[in-house]
């Protein structure tokens, strides 16, 4: 009988300083990728379909690629300088993007810089949760946020001095220096042993169906939030006040996170996110006034930040340590992989019949989420016991 070995893993205290530097820098990425992808692409003479499937590309690797990566580390299937090698993968496909003339090409570079990108974070961060003490995972994890501020930010810079060419470098930069923030985890993320009985099990696909869904409702606001701000005669400055507004929120409550978990409880977390996230895309179907979308701003403290707390946490506790990092794979590529794409991809024709009734169909699909989440809650909690 083939004998199995159960997954060891560090237990000297948790490099906090080196973990902040690696959200900041994760994040930075997609702060540069995020606002300057789309018109890069559409300098270069891509026309819109080109440009959602280019979009969708660096989406795409995260839920086909990185899942089967991490469920070979579970199983003993480590290699030296597995993250790394990724990245700088990446970040040489980022400098050579000048290079891709064609749409297909350029779908092809995405996915591999979006399976360099993606491959990293599930890994590290099934090992932050395996080690953080006291609640303290949104403390570490704000740094993300800040350091998608910071760049998203700084990136007009740069897009004015180099007259949108600068993308490229910019990308590539960014994927250097996580690179070099990368460097401190390659041992300290491998799993020392393995088990081949880890298995996710069928309550935490549940709960991956509840907050794959839960993203899908955010659609209508990453695809026309700005649109429908503009349409209702704020200027560029408002709102891009009022979406550093909701990053602030997030900040705030990443920073209080461990407070409220220690209150409510994981489970009682992401049900009072579910539960009002209703709530906030009702607002946003409302004729938008500054005290409304301030409210419905400061919501993205319970929308995103509070359940990705919560639901990152869930998943890693619910699941034995030989699937782990497969886990986290699957909630990175499934929420925030498929979900936003599917969201905003279907709020596209929605928006076109309905215009801000959007919201309220993103209203009616979170209740579901909801009522969904009250069904899946007690059994975890029978998995535990």
């Amino acid at each position: 009988m083939m004998s199995l070995t159960a997954p060891r893993y560090p237990t000297n205290p948790l490099p906090s300083k080196r973990v902040a530097v690696f959200y900041g820098t994760y994040f930075a990425v997609l702060g540069v990728v995020l606002p300057m992808l789309g018109p890069w692409l559409e300098g270069r003479g891509v026309e819109p379909v080109g440009i959602g499937l280019v979009t969708a590309a660096f989406s795409l690797a995260k839920l086909v690629y990185t899942p089967v990566v991490a469920h070979r580390v579970d199983r003993g299937g480590w290699r030296p300088g597995l993250l790394t090698v990724h990245l700088i993968l990446a970040a040489g496909v980022a400098a050579a993007l000048p290079a891709f003339d064609s749409t297909a090409s350029l779908v092809l570079a995405f996915l591999v810089i979006g399976a360099g990108h993606g491959t990293v974070l599930p890994l590290v961060e099934a090992m932050v949760l395996e080690r953080v003490r006291d609640h303290g995972y949104g403390r570490l994890r704000l740094w993300g946020s800040v350091g998608f501020v910071a760049v998203a930010t700084g990136l007009p810079v740069v897009w004015r001095e180099s007259a949108g060419s600068g993308f490229p470098l910019a990308l590539a930069g960014v994927l250097a220096v996580l690179t070099l923030a990368t460097v401190p985890f390659e041992r300290e993320v491998r799993p020392e042993g393995h088990d081949d009985r880890g298995r996710v099990p069928g309550s935490v696909w549940a709960l991956l169906v509840v907050l794959t869904l839960h993203q899908v409702s955010h659609g209508p606001y990453y695809a026309f939030f700005s649109v429908r701000l503009v349409e209702s005669g704020f200027s560029a400055s408002a709102v891009g006040v009022l979406w550093s507004l909701g990053v602030v929120a997030e900040l705030v409550a990443f920073r209080a996170g461990g407070a409220i978990e220690r209150r409510l409880g994981l489970r009682g977390v992401l049900s009072l996110a579910l539960a009002l996230t209703p709530v906030r895309w009702m607002l946003l179907a409302l004729e938008p006034s500054w005290p409304l979308l301030v409210v419905a701003q400061s919501g993205h403290a319970l929308t995103f930040a509070l359940a990705h707390l919560a639901g990152v946490q869930l998943v890693s506790r619910e699941v034995p340590p030989g699937a782990r990092r497969r886990a986290q794979a699957l909630y990175s590529g499934l929420s925030f992989g498929l979900g936003i794409v599917v969201g905003s991809a279907v709020a596209g024709p929605v928006w076109q019949a309905l215009g801000a009734g959007t919201f309220i169909v993103a209203a009616a699909g979170s209740v579901v989420v909801a009522i969904a989440w009250a069904g899946v809650a007690p059994r975890l909690d029978r998995v535990r016991r």
